[in-house]
């Protein structure tokens, strides 16, 4: 759940500043182009750019509840499949068999353990949960026991639904065995059980309250220096340079050689782990 945890204070403050600076500067820029420098191109340029940000601001509030139902639905889904795999085994593939519901219609006809008969498409088919934690992926050997279970049962197609990664072997022989198996992924199983369960505002405070407060330098160092932030400081860079030849003025460079010095950092961090690792 660490990947759905809010930006930092930090994080969202830095990034209003640049889509700030970024307005302000595609404004005067546009001015001084037509105007040369001069204090009416500056003035008209800042107002251009606040202009902009209104506007972009504006857009950022319509797109912000589309982007919050959509995590909303993604939290709900995750929640929901840790949940699963507690549950009783007929329970539990009776819900798997609702959450698919709306994607594959599945007629239901008799509860199992781990597994729900139906039909799909005018076929006899059995959609079968394997409910284990997403750090173990499913095997081959458990898909073998799915086809076992429905030629037992003289079925003619299975709905594999998993709430964990399926192994490269098990998706090759998923994709080639008869009675023909149909992987539902644990992302597919997800977006669907979000659909059902989407994340309360009490399952954001909690999820809020699970997450870890760093206090050694050591902490805060892999937080600045993490792969995933490398991009975001080259852009910052790329922009503070930007600025600082537009506009001529010294205080630019310095923050941008900060943000390119952090982002040779993201870079290097990983092969410093790796060789320490090593000795």
């Amino acid at each position: 759940m660490q990947k759905y945890h809010p930006k930092t204070l930090m994080a969202q403050l830095s990034d209003r500043i640049l889509r700030v600076l970024v307005t302000c500067g595609l404004g005067v820029g546009w001015f001084v182009w037509l105007w040369g420098v001069s204090l009416p191109a500056l003035c008209a340029g800042m107002a251009l750019g606040g202009l902009i940000w209104l506007l972009a601001r504006q857009y950022g509030k319509q797109s912000t509840l589309k982007r919050e139902k959509q995590m909303r639905r993604m939290i709900g889904g995750e929640l929901a499949l840790e949940k699963l795999l507690t549950e009783n085994a007929r329970h539990a593939a009776f819900q798997a068999a609702l959450w698919i519901a709306p994607k594959y219609p599945v007629v239901m006809l008799r509860a199992m353990d781990w597994g729900v008969e139906g039909e799909y498409k005018g076929e006899k088919v059995l959609v079968r949960l394997i409910a284990q934690h997403h750090s173990q992926p499913v095997t081959a050997q458990q898909v073998v026991e799915a086809v076992r279970m429905v030629k037992a049962h003289r079925l003619d197609r299975c709905l594999l639904c998993l709430t964990a990664q399926a192994s490269k072997e098990a998706a090759a022989y998923a994709a080639g065995v008869d009675p023909p198996v149909l992987l539902i992924k644990r992302e597919e199983m997800i977006d669907l059980a979000g659909l059902c369960h989407p994340a309360t505002d009490e399952d954001l405070r909690r999820l809020a309250q699970h997450q870890k407060t760093r206090r050694s330098a050591q902490e805060w160092l892999a937080v600045m220096l993490d792969a995933s932030r490398a991009r975001r400081y080259f852009w910052y860079g790329m922009g503070m340079s930007a600025l600082a030849l537009m506009t001529g003025f010294r205080v630019y460079p310095l923050p941008a050689l900060a943000c390119f010095a952090l982002y040779a950092g993201c870079k290097a961090y990983p092969l410093f782990l790796r060789r320490s690792a090593r000795v």
